[in-house]
C-alpha cells in the first residue's frame, strides 16, 4: 500500500500553507523512508497510526517537522499521516515559540498549544473521512492564527518572499534596502523571525530548489540547473551539498531518491476535487 497525495489549503490559508499532503507506506518488511533535506519551511505532521521513530526515539502523536540539517526517520513497516507544510518563515504567525527552537527540533502540537491541541488530536482521532481530518487541522489553524498573529511582523512576510522566490537577482543589501532598514538592523530581525541568519536561509533556499528540481524532474545530471541557481561551478555545488547533508551528490542522487522523496510539484492549477 502506498499513497502520496496533496491537497489544496483554503483561500484564507493558502498565504501562510503551501498544501496538506497525505502519505501513507505500509509492507511485511521493513523499509526506509525517504531522507528529509535541509529546507526553508516548517511542517506540522499528524499521525494517523503509530509515530514514527527517529535514532530509536517514538515522535509524539503530532509535532513539527523544521530540518536545517539532512535527517531520516527510523526504518518502519507502516507509516500513515497528514502533513501541513507551511511557506518559509510562516509559522510563526500561528505560535510565538522562536524558530531558533524550532529549527531541527520536533515539538509536540500538545506543547505548542496546551489543551487546544490536545483537544485537536482527540478531535482528529474520532473524525472521518481523511477529507475531514483536513478540514478540522483548517479550522483549528485559523483560531489559533488569531491568537499569534502580529501585525508588525507583517512586513517580514515580504522579506522572507523576496529572499525565497527571488534569490537568483536579489541580495540581501538590497532586500534590506527596500524594506527601509539598515544591513546590521535587517540581519538582527531577521535571524529572530527565523532562527538563522539571510545568508544561511539563501544558502538552503538555493539549495532545496536545485534538489527539488532534479528529484522531481529525475535528472542526476545536474550542471546546467546548479549554474542556473547561482553556483560558481560543480566544485562549489559538491562542497556545499557536503556541508549541507555529510554526502556528496553522486551517493544521494539514486534511482532509490528519485523515485521516493517527500517533494511535490506545484499546485497553482487547480482541480476540481481539491487534490494533486
Amino acid at each position: 500500500m502506498y499513497k502520496n497525495k496533496s491537497y489544496r489549503p483554503s483561500s484564507f490559508l493558502s498565504k501562510y500553507i503551501d498544501r496538506f499532503y497525505v502519505f501513507e507506506k505500509s509492507s511485511d518488511v521493513y523499509f526506509e523512508l525517504p531522507a528529509v533535506p535541509p529546507g526553508t519551511g516548517l511542517e506540522l505532521v499528524f499521525y494517523l497510526g503509530s509515530p514514527l521513530f527517529v535514532n530509536n526515539n517514538q515522535l509524539p502523536k503530532a509535532h513539527t517537522v523544521c530540518p536545517r540539517t539532512i535527517f531520516n526517520f527510523d526504518k518502519t513497516k507502516s507509516t500513515s499521516f497528514i502533513s501541513v507544510r507551511f511557506k518559509s518563515g510562516a509559522f510563526r504567525h500561528f505560535s510565538d515559540v522562536p524558530f531558533s527552537e524550532l529549527n531541527d527540533n520536533y515539538y509536540s502540537v500538545q506543547s505548542l498549544w496546551g489543551k487546544k491541541g490536545k483537544s485537536l488530536i482527540n478531535r482528529l482521532d474520532k473524525k472521518t473521512p481523511l477529507e475531514n481530518k483536513i478540514k478540522e487541522i483548517e479550522l483549528f489553524l485559523a483560531d489559533i492564527f488569531d491568537d499569534y498573529h502580529k501585525k508588525e511582523n507583517d512586513k517580514w512576510d515580504f522579506i522572507i518572499d523576496e529572499l525565497y522566490y527571488h534569490f537568483k537577482r536579489n541580495t540581501i543589501k538590497e532586500i534590506s534596502e527596500k524594506s527601509n532598514l539598515s544591513l546590521r538592523q535587517f540581519e538582527r530581525g531577521f535571524k529572530k523571525q527565523f532562527g538563522i541568519t539571510a545568508k544561511e536561509f539563501q544558502k538552503i533556499t538555493r539549495f532545496q530548489e536545485v534538489i527539488k528540481s532534479l528529484l522531481l524532474n529525475k535528472k542526476a545530471d545536474y550542471l546546467t540547473i546548479i549554474l542556473e541557481n547561482g553556483y560558481f561551478d560543480q566544485s562549489h555545488f559538491i562542497k556545499e551539498f557536503k556541508s549541507l547533508t555529510q554526502r556528496t551528490p553522486l551517493e544521494y542522487f539514486t534511482i532509490e531518491n528519485f523515485n521516493s522523496h517527500f517533494y511535490h510539484k506545484s499546485i497553482n492549477q487547480k482541480t476540481p476535487d481539491n487534490k494533486v
